[in-house]
């Protein structure tokens, strides 16, 4: 949900229609906040008073105790929030959800100690839901990735972006299982161990061309429909999101300097 500068995105794991509730409540109770931390306590007392309403609804013991994540961004300043019943506590990474254990997993291992970029989240987040579904029961469904930017605009990613990826991970993830394996035997030449790993970058880049090649002609194919349909033009980033003014002008400032470098 995005409004201006304010933006917010949750996600659940647990009864869906009280999921649904909260996040609709969430929305109204920040709508018109003056900074993301007033959004911040407005949020959790929302939660809080949820709770109690229902637990007086429900009989002792039955109200719905439902996992969520959510993040808050306005005007240059975003938190995360990982919220289990009425227990709210601000993290810097939070998963839940059946898959919780191979998402914190796979996190864990890609990310090692490094602090990753938007464009190296989202695609940990494609990976992550990937495996998700191939190999946790109960996990399924079209992906979907939210960002939230404080000096850009926030919102989902392009789903086409998200497919491409998708693709792009899945056969990747078969080139370096056969490079892992490849560099750790011992018993093969050294000249031989390079053959294969050269082979599998060069497959690598081969594969990451066409997708990009694919992703661009999708994309350009849909923005010709929209357009026809009577779609307002906007300019949008690798991410599918709008360009703000304010990103257009820094874009623009930077292409000065470096023609005035070059």
């Amino acid at each position: 949900m995005v409004n201006a500068d304010l933006a917010l995105a949750i996600c659940g794991a647990g009864d869906g229609p009280f999921i649904d509730k909260i996040a609709s409540q969430a929305w109204d109770a920040v709508r018109h906040v003056s900074d993301v931390w007033e959004a911040s306590e407005r949020v959790e007392s929302m939660i809080k008073e949820t709770y109690r309403e229902f637990g007086e609804i429900y009989q002792a013991g039955s109200c719905p105790q439902v996992e969520l994540i959510y993040g808050i961004t306005k005007s240059g300043d975003s938190r995360l929030f990982q919220a289990t019943g009425p227990v709210v506590n601000e993290t810097a990474y939070a998963s839940n959800g059946i898959g919780y254990y191979l998402a914190d997993f796979l996190a864990t291992r890609m990310r090692g100690d490094r602090w990753l970029t938007i464009r190296q989240t989202v695609i940990l987040a494609a990976y992550i839901l990937l495996q998700a579904k191939e190999h946790v029961e109960g996990c399924g469904g079209d992906s979907h990735i939210a960002v939230l930017r404080e000096s850009e605009s926030s919102g989902m990613v392009d789903f086409r972006l998200i497919q491409h990826l998708t693709e792009y991970l899945k056969s990747a993830d078969h080139c370096t299982g056969e490079m892992l394996l490849t560099a750790a035997d011992f018993s093969i030449s050294d000249s031989d161990a390079s053959d294969g790993l050269s082979n599998s970058m060069d497959l690598l880049k081969f594969m990451r061309s066409e997708e990009i090649k694919r992703l661009k002609e999708h994309r350009e194919s849909d923005r010709s429909l929209f357009f026809s349909l009577g779609g307002p033009k906007r300019e949008e980033d690798d991410l599918g999101l709008p360009i703000t003014a304010k990103q257009s002008d820094i874009q623009t400032a930077d292409s000065e300097a470096g023609e005035e470098k070059v």
